[in-house]
């Protein structure tokens, strides 16, 4: 270890060993789940009376901005069952001033008032759940992703579960009813369950959200998951098993051109409660909600979109890791794919493989990464975890991607996660690839490494990559040690790792502070101290960052983030004193409006010019959202960017912005319509899309539109059904 590595270890394990250990005994309440009595009628009405001998618990604890203090209103919820499902029941009491409830599209209304229930069937936080609905019983379905501590895509708000729901709004109550059917959960086989869970709610107050649920939230826990106190007993529930198919018609049209004309479907079956087989014939993945629009113009590196696409989302929390190993997003036009997930209390088990028609090929570097577009291939995902307590875990990945003209990417990687007493967590990870490449024009220039062309030429080489953390939560001192480092040669064909040839050291710490008092409701900040080198000792980047953050009284939250980079090395050149100040806030005064606002500063590189060179930027980012009437909501979003000279700041490197307008106008939970205007001022591009569309369910829908742009007019649409 050399001298520098070891003193920012000795600083890092000093400032670590200062903190003071924290331990909280939780207590657990098991509720035997009662039969669902013949008087309950399911729709959307719930009494007290009607739900009388059901599991009934208040969510008394106001744990945003609150930290455990009581509920502004009464909540509470209820369980029943049934042989085939759970039966959930909840009675809201909310301020007609201050309510918000809109009747949006399935997951399109997270800032409306909504409660809800979170279940962990195995206990050990994996396949974490969050199904909720608002007053007008539109559904809001997440899933954790692993591991529990994931500092980034905590949240898939892509995944859809089969549930039903029904709601009915009072002067100044609602109720919501949900039948959750067991089928719908991968819960395994064994006699004995014991489900962990909490009900959720988030409301308003004053203009002012907050957050309660039914236990007490530890700021000091990294695994708040883990607190859960209540406990399901449904031993011996053997529910019918899923069985359900999918099949989809598309078609389009353009003027002057043929008429396109696809059909296809998938297939979910359950062979048991625990273990569950998916098939796809030429699946169609056009995607009804559209990638978020980023600007590239003075990006070095791909930019990572998530996955969205419903055959992927079963299980796809389990190829979650820090470094992207797996990356779905690389299937793009399969003729054929099949999936098998399956779970026990003490392994889960997934495994993906298909033939696609083409796939992006992505060939990551040192200062920038290139990108083209491959041929058919064989494309296998392989993954194998042992699931532990307390989000805890250690597994296996490993990739294949093996083109029909010649060439191959292998990927194997191990990963590991601990809670260790006192709040600390450790995290590690190591793969090593192996490629050889086709002979192909895929690849238009790139950067070489390590005595290798980024041209497909026929070279063989293999690479490793690794990571460790080490983290320490207190109530209001949280701190965080990573080491990454990826090789030269490294590239996860199947994953997404647009950089490589480098080691990175980090050392963050944040304070938080929860007085929420009539003004100021919360407050933080956070310091980063990292270094970048390459394989060759030579440093990439030397810097500092820092964010503090402010949520006061209104709804309204506002931040500051400053970045200095002593030295920052680009295609051999080593720059000095780079920044970058950047302010912004949100504020959400009422259901009507909300907005984004940030402006950023600095002095920086133009990345992406013939003649690199540093330069001045300025970047404003402004979304701003009006609803109406429940049922209209108007977003616009605008993005300028630009660079001067340094030497003449009257003249311009870039200069352009992109701009984003959305209408969405539903008719119920189920039926909208969407109008999409965008224009591109960097590449002189509009983009008019409109689209109606009918989902009755989770996977049925039923749409048409269009799309205009620079190559013209398109019309399409797609019918899909849900079988089971």
């Amino acid at each position: 270890m050399n001298t520098q590595i070891s003193r920012f270890v000795y600083v890092a394990l000093a400032i670590l060993g200062m903190q003071t250990i924290e331990v909280q005994a939780q207590g657990i309440t098991e509720h035997i789940v009662p039969i669902l009595p013949p008087g309950v009628v399911f729709d959307g009405e719930v009494s007290p009376d009607e739900y009388a001998g059901a599991i009934a618990l208040d969510l008394q604890y106001e744990i945003q901005p609150g930290t455990n203090t009581p509920a502004p209103y009464s909540s509470k919820g209820y369980v029943f069952r049934t042989e085939e499902a759970l039966i959930v029941g909840f009675i809201c009491q909310f301020d007609p001033e201050n309510f918000r409830a809109n009747r949006g599209l399935r997951d399109d209304v997270w800032e409306d008032d909504f409660i809800g229930m979170a279940l962990d069937v195995y206990g050990d936080t994996r396949n974490m759940v969050f199904l909720g609905a608002n007053p007008y019983a539109v559904q809001l379905d997440i899933r954790k992703n692993n591991p529990a501590t994931a500092r980034d895509d905590e949240f898939d708000l892509s995944y859809d579960m089969n549930y039903e729901t029904k709601a009915l709004i009072g002067d100044s109550v609602y109720s919501v009813e949900m039948v959750v059917p067991f089928n719908s959960i991968q819960f395994g086989s064994a006699p004995k369950q014991r489900w962990k869970f909490c009900f959720f709610r988030q409301t308003y107050v004053q203009g002012q959200q907050v957050n309660v649920q039914t236990y007490k939230v530890d700021r000091s826990n990294p695994c708040n998951d883990c607190l859960y106190d209540h406990v399901l007993i449904l031993d011996d529930i053997k529910p019918s098993l899923r069985r359900q198919f999918i099949p989809y018609v598309f078609t389009a049209t353009q003027p002057g051109g043929s008429a396109q004309l696809k059909a296809g479907g998938s297939a979910f079956v359950a062979l048991s409660a625990a273990t569950s087989v998916e098939a796809a014939i030429l699946p169609d993945f056009s995607q009804v909600e559209a990638d978020v629009a980023q600007v590239t113009v003075n990006s070095a590196f791909a930019l990572f979109y998530p996955e969205r696409r419903p055959f992927f989302i079963e299980g796809s929390d389990l190829l979650e890791s820090r470094l992207k190993y797996a990356y779905t997003r690389t299937i793009s036009q399969p003729w054929a794919l099949s999936k098998i997930n399956y779970q026990s209390q003490d392994l889960r088990i997934y495994i993906l493989s298909g033939v696609d028609q083409n796939s992006p090929y992505l060939v990551p570097g040192e200062n920038y990464s290139s990108y083209g577009s491959s041929g058919s291939n064989w494309s296998t995902i392989l993954r194998a975890e042992h699931p532990m307590k307390n989000a805890s875990s250690f597994g296996v990945l490993t990739t294949h991607r093996m083109f029909t003209q010649g060439g191959y990417g292998h990927t194997l990687a191990a990963d590991v996660e601990y809670a260790l007493p006192g709040n600390w967590r450790v995290r590690g990870e190591v793969a090593r690839s192996e490629t050889l490449e086709p002979e192909s024009d895929w690849i238009d220039g790139g950067e070489g490494f390590n005595g290798h062309t980024a041209a497909l030429d026929g070279e063989r080489f293999n690479g490793y990559s690794g990571y460790a953390s080490l983290r320490r939560n207190t109530t209001h001192w949280n701190t965080r040690l990573d080491y990454m480092v990826l090789s030269p040669n490294f590239q996860a064909q199947m994953g997404f790792e647009p950089r490589n040839n480098f080691r990175r050291y980090e050392l963050g710490n944040s304070l938080n502070f929860f007085p929420n008092g009539k003004m100021i409701k919360r407050y933080g900040m956070y310091a980063e101290a990292s270094l970048y080198e390459n394989f060759e000792h030579v440093v990439k980047e030397k810097s500092v960052q820092s964010f503090a953050w402010l949520q006061l009284a209104g709804n309204l939250t506002a931040r500051m983030f400053g970045k200095y980079r002593w030295e920052e090395n680009y295609l051999g050149i080593t720059y000095h004193d780079l920044y970058s100040l950047n302010v912004g806030m949100n504020w959400s005064p009422s259901v009507a409006f909300s907005a984004e606002a940030n402006h950023l500063r600095g002095r920086t590189l133009a990345y992406n010019e013939s003649v690199i060179r540093l330069g001045w930027n300025a970047e404003t980012n402004l979304n701003i959202t009006l609803q109406a009437a429940g049922r209209f909501k108007w977003s616009h979003s605008l993005n300028k960017v630009s660079l001067r000279e340094l030497s003449d700041p009257s003249q311009f490197i870039y200069n352009g912005y992109l701009y984003q307008t959305v209408l969405n106008a539903n008719a119920n939970q189920a039926m909208g319509l969407r109008l999409v205007f965008q224009v591109d001022n960097f590449s002189e591009q509009i983009l008019f899309q409109p689209l109606l569309q009918y989902r009755p369910s989770a996977f049925g829908l039923f749409y048409v539109g269009g799309l205009y742009n620079a190559q013209g007019w398109q019309a399409y649409l797609k019918w899909q059904q849900q079988i089971g």
